[in-house]
């Protein structure tokens, strides 16, 4: 398992091509969901995603990282920013594309506010943790537990939800317990590991 700030100064090592992997499989999909959110088609998004990760394989090694919560996000969310504005206004140029320009604009990521970037940025990395957590539990528990959680959090009656899933009741509340418990414990680990 990745310690905390670990996995940033062995990318700063150029040769260290697991340690490039691991935070690629990390970054790559946060970096995306904050294309999205910023009103980006998804094979701009994909093409923008992979124009940050060379921005970050340059300058990573020269990162001075201040052990701030948070402090690497920001940071990598402004290289993202800064290269949505770039296409946009590459294309824009090119293409007259206004009303492409004033959508992305209307992000509250492309907002010139840090406050409001660094709250957008914070928002989609805890959606983005969450994922990951999520796909844990699925390697972790059975699909009717997966299914009972959901269902329960859908706001399906526990009753119900014991007769389709042929359970008993207690099961039920058992279930929904410990994924929610596991889900805790899984983000707040995953926030204490990743920058």
């Amino acid at each position: 398992m990745i310690t905390r700030y670990t996995l940033l100064e062995r990318v700063r090592d150029r040769t260290d091509e697991k340690s490039w992997e691991d935070f690629v499989d990390i970054y790559r999909p946060y970096m995306y969901r904050v294309l999205k959110r910023m009103n980006f088609y998804h094979e701009e998004a994909e093409d923008l995603s992979q124009n940050v990760l060379v921005v970050l394989w340059d300058k990573l090694p020269d990162f001075k990282h201040s052990f701030r919560t948070g402090a690497f996000r920001s940071w990598l969310c402004t290289i993202v920013r800064n290269k949505g504005v770039d296409y946009i206004r590459k294309q824009s140029s090119r293409k007259n594309k206004l009303n492409d320009e004033s959508n992305l604009l209307a992000s509250p990521l492309m907002s010139e506010n840090t406050n409001d970037l660094e709250k957008a940025a914070e928002e989609e990395w805890n959606k983005h943790v969450s994922d990951l957590a999520w796909k844990v539990i699925e390697e972790e528990f059975s699909e009717s537990v997966r299914k009972a959680f959901l269902m329960s959090i859908e706001g399906v009656p526990g009753e119900e939800i014991a007769e389709k899933l042929n359970v008993q009741i207690n099961s039920i509340y058992t279930y929904k317990k410990r994924i929610r418990n596991r889900l805790k414990e899984l983000i707040r680990n995953m926030n204490d590991q990743y920058v």
